[in-house]
């Protein structure tokens, strides 16, 4: 089992990750990732639902979101290469806000994409010595950084609307859609597997499927094979390994 923690409201982006790297038992980071509007790639604190924080992003220059908890991605990694870390880095990509589409601008929309990928390329790419994992909630841009950024592990998050599968190295599931057939299947690809865990009810759920008394040998072994992603990974450790 994983654990994996997201960045959440909180904690500074600095607090977090000196609150994530000296837990031993976090094994992995996840952040949040946009684009402003001058090309520069930034990791973000976002509430619950974060197209509004998003969409103010893609707006603004960097110097005008002085007022917003924005950081440059590249001061992240640059941060943890030169300090040597060996956990898991996740980046949660948000997708590229263009308004809806039609066809008088999907072109444009797809060359603004394409350069988003390609300037996020150009700053992991200067920090081989990290393990970067990049997942977003949109589809097409899933399988736009899988064709892109072939040399990196690619996911893709259901959300609950979109069911599709993509051809993806990994897939983060909503513990509310957490599906023992789907997640079965996607084992036996050897895709892997992280569930987002992000209310206390879900935590009970998840130990009682995977680990109580009605739990099966099967279940308890898939649960081994499991990742869970959390804004409070102190509790996911408590309940399922403390």
């Amino acid at each position: 089992m994983k654990i994996i923690a997201q960045k959440n409201n909180a904690l500074t982006t600095s607090e977090f990750l000196e609150n994530s790297l000296k837990r031993d038992f976090i094994d992995a980071m996840s952040l949040n990732v946009t684009y402003t509007q001058d090309n520069k790639i930034v990791v973000y604190s976002a509430p619950t639902t974060g197209v509004a924080i998003t969409n103010t992003i893609n707006n603004a220059t960097l110097g005008q979101l002085q007022g917003y908890e924005v950081t440059l991605l590249s001061e992240i990694l640059k941060n943890l290469s030169e300090s040597s870390v060996k956990k898991d880095l996740y980046l949660n990509l948000a997708p590229y806000n263009a308004g809806i589409l039609s066809d008088d601008n999907i072109q444009a929309v797809t060359e603004k994409t394409h350069d988003y990928i390609m300037e996020l390329k150009e700053v992991i790419d200067l920090y081989k010595n990290l393990k970067i994992y990049i997942h977003s909630i949109n589809r097409s841009l899933a399988i736009m950084l899988k064709q892109l950024l072939p040399s990196y592990k690619i996911g893709f998050a259901f959300t609950g609307s979109d069911f599709s599968f993509a051809d993806v190295d990994y897939y983060v599931l909503l513990a509310s859609i957490q599906n023992d057939v789907i997640i079965d299947s996607l084992l036996k690809n050897n895709k892997d597997v992280i569930i987002y865990v992000y209310s206390d009810y879900y935590l009970s759920y998840l130990y009682e499927h995977y680990l109580g008394e009605k739990s099966t040998p099967y279940l308890q072994e898939t649960f081994e094979k499991l990742g869970f992603m959390g804004n409070y990974p102190e509790i996911i450790y408590r309940i399922f390994r403390d």
